[in-house]
């Protein structure tokens, strides 16, 4: 290639990437502005902070969409896992099809599933509630799961399960000490998914929550409407940290995104590098 189409793909690179993360760096910055409305000249203050853990609504939602997504994706790791785990002793064929199948709710728009839900809620007495919005939830974040898991399957080797059998292990024994290590970085990256799309789904909590429940995407939602909110500011900040702080720790525990999610980080060394 020449070397100005190397250049002007480089130029698209930064600026794609100036177009993601300057917005976040400017909401960090502006979580520590104290001009009305985060307008310049910049005056540096922490009270958007202290307001924040003093008189704003916002940490409450923020724990109540915490508490919620956490349990939607543990009940979505055990049968995710399940799941995957049964597909590994049905036909290629047949564990194909149901891949497919298991798609369809991460296709069909959130809007749409949503509505759909409400009207099977509605028609069998349950209406708006917390039951129906996790059973919603649920429906939306497991084809995460059960998709990971299952690549994670097709790249392990088997011999050790194999193995594990032949030296008298019982079924239980072996999921629990060979498969389930094997399997854990996918098993891993399937709950994060679905923490993170649980926590972010707006349209879905919006048509199931129960009449007054307002979980985090709810609020920041109504409140966003209103006009300008210092605090939204502190809030996203802190989430931000939050999210930086968890990369770290994967990282130094030595999972990266590529292994997590079963992605390439590049090409991979040659014998005696």
């Amino acid at each position: 290639m020449s070397k100005g189409f190397n250049r002007f793909i480089l130029v698209c690179l930064w600026i794609v990437l100036a177009f993601m993360y300057i917005p976040i760096v400017a909401i960090i910055g502006m979580s520590f502005n104290g001009t009305a409305y985060g307008m310049f000249p910049y005056v540096f203050t922490t009270r958007w902070y202290t307001t924040l853990f003093t008189t704003s609504n916002l940490p409450a939602a923020c724990w109540l969409s915490l508490k919620f997504s956490f349990l939607v994706a543990l009940a979505a790791l055990v049968i995710g896992t399940l799941t995957s785990y049964g597909l590994q002793y049905y036909s290629p064929r047949l564990a194909k099809k149901f891949n497919s199948i298991m798609q369809l709710p991460i296709i069909i728009p959130w809007l749409v599933t949503s509505i759909s839900i409400l009207l099977l809620a509605t028609f069998v007495g349950m209406g708006r509630s917390y039951l129906t919005m996790f059973l919603g939830n649920l429906i939306v974040v497991l084809p995460y799961v059960v998709l990971l898991v299952n690549a994670r399957f097709m790249e392990m080797d088997r011999t050790p399960e194999s193995a594990a059998r032949l030296l008298g292990a019982s079924p239980a024994r072996v999921f629990w000490d060979v498969t389930l290590p094997g399997i854990l970085p996918g098993v891993m990256a399937g709950g994060i998914m679905a923490l993170i799309v649980c926590f972010n789904n707006f349209v879905l909590q919006y048509y199931l929550a129960p009449v007054g429940v307002n979980t985090l995407p709810m609020t920041v939602f109504t409140r966003i409407r209103s006009g300008y909110q210092a605090d939204l500011n502190a809030l996203s900040a802190i989430i931000v940290l939050v999210a930086v702080v968890v990369v770290i720790i994967f990282s130094r525990l030595g999972y990266s995104a590529g292994s997590l999610f079963g992605m390439s980080s590049g090409s991979k060394p040659k014998k005696g590098e």
